[in-house]
């Protein structure tokens, strides 16, 4: 028998990476200026990151607008042509709200046109895009039918951002008539500043985790690999703080530490470009990596082993110094 264990041995070492290299790691981009820092670069050269989801724009009615708008369009490098990049345009809900039906067509060729001015400005020819939007049963006619126009218009891949809720209240909001989707395992929490990650919760997530198995499309999965900031006043949040690097906290004298995930201001001053009042208390969230291993643990319990691949969100030195360099590979490997 033993004449048979080297041949057995390297199918299953060819098996496992077969399956690895099938769920390749992916980073989402979402800035407005794409420029890749040192550490950012060397991050995706250590990870062997090819693809890039790259926030284009978002979508959205101004106050005082009588047609919805782009905002902050991205204004990329030639450093973007090195990866493969899959467009990903932020639609705010209340645009469809708003949105006449009848309008969704011009809409779809606004959208086209700047995605592919965006495109020619680099010399780059994406195959896909995705589309992310938390649409709700008021508005999900309108933003189905807007992907199927632009599915007629551009005969492109088109995915769309899940939402856990989406997910369980399937027969209410709907499944967007995509090729696949990306499950976002996030920002399922109420910003209250208690004591609760808002960001990632495991008893809320139990609570959506055993519908995942039954939604009909193919799913990537988007983890956290951001934090956040809360700044709590007389109990209220009053503002969130994003791309705040809590490590200054620590040795400043402004501040004093009042809890393991939080300091107190000890008098009126800025910080990282924030106002803080004498008391605000400033909560810091974050997912660790073992609660990133945790996610995986239940994708591979509730979703039949469906997922495609790992997207992190999202790429930021801010965000990225705060893992060992192995955690992307650690989760990565973590999933069947």
């Amino acid at each position: 028998m033993k004449k048979y264990w080297w041949p057995l041995l390297l199918i299953m070492v060819l098996t496992a990476a077969c399956r690895h290299q099938n769920k390749p790691l992916s980073f989402y981009y979402w800035k407005t200026q794409f420029t890749l820092n040192d550490y950012e670069k060397s991050v995706l050269n250590e990870h062997a990151v090819t693809s890039l989801y790259v926030r284009y724009f978002d979508v959205d009615f101004k106050p005082d607008g009588k047609e919805p708008e782009p905002v902050s369009p991205i204004k990329p490098d030639s450093s973007i042509r090195a990866y493969r990049v899959t467009p990903v345009i932020f639609i705010r809900n209340r645009t469809f709200e708003r949105l006449e039906a009848t309008t969704i067509p011009m809409l779809v060729k606004n959208v086209a046109f700047l995605v592919n001015l965006i495109n020619q400005s680099q010399g780059i020819r994406p195959q896909q895009i995705q589309f992310d939007c938390d649409w709700t049963e008021r508005t999900r006619d309108k933003f189905f039918e807007f992907i199927k126009q632009y599915r007629a218009l551009t005969n492109q891949t088109i995915s769309a951002t899940i939402r856990l809720h989406q997910v369980k209240y399937k027969e209410i909001t709907g499944v967007p008539p995509v090729d696949y989707g990306v499950l976002m395992y996030y920002n399922m929490g109420a910003i209250n500043g208690d004591n609760n990650n808002s960001i990632y919760e495991k008893s809320i997530a139990d609570k959506y985790n055993t519908y995942i198995k039954s939604y009909p499309l193919a799913m990537d999965v988007a983890l956290p690999v951001f934090s956040w900031g809360l700044t709590i006043r007389n109990g209220k949040v009053v503002e969130l703080l994003n791309k705040i690097n809590f490590s200054q906290f620590e040795n400043d004298s402004n501040f004093i530490k009042a809890a393991s995930d939080r300091y107190q201001a000890k008098h009126a001053c800025f910080k990282g470009g924030y106002y803080f009042k004498e008391n605000d208390q400033i909560k810091q969230e974050h997912v660790p990596a073992s609660d990133l291993l945790d996610i995986t643990n239940q994708i591979n319990k509730n979703t039949n082993h469906k997922i495609g691949k790992l997207i992190f969100y999202d790429l930021d030195s801010t965000n990225l110094v705060q893992y060992e360099r192995d955690v992307f590979e650690k989760v990565l490997s973590n999933l069947n």
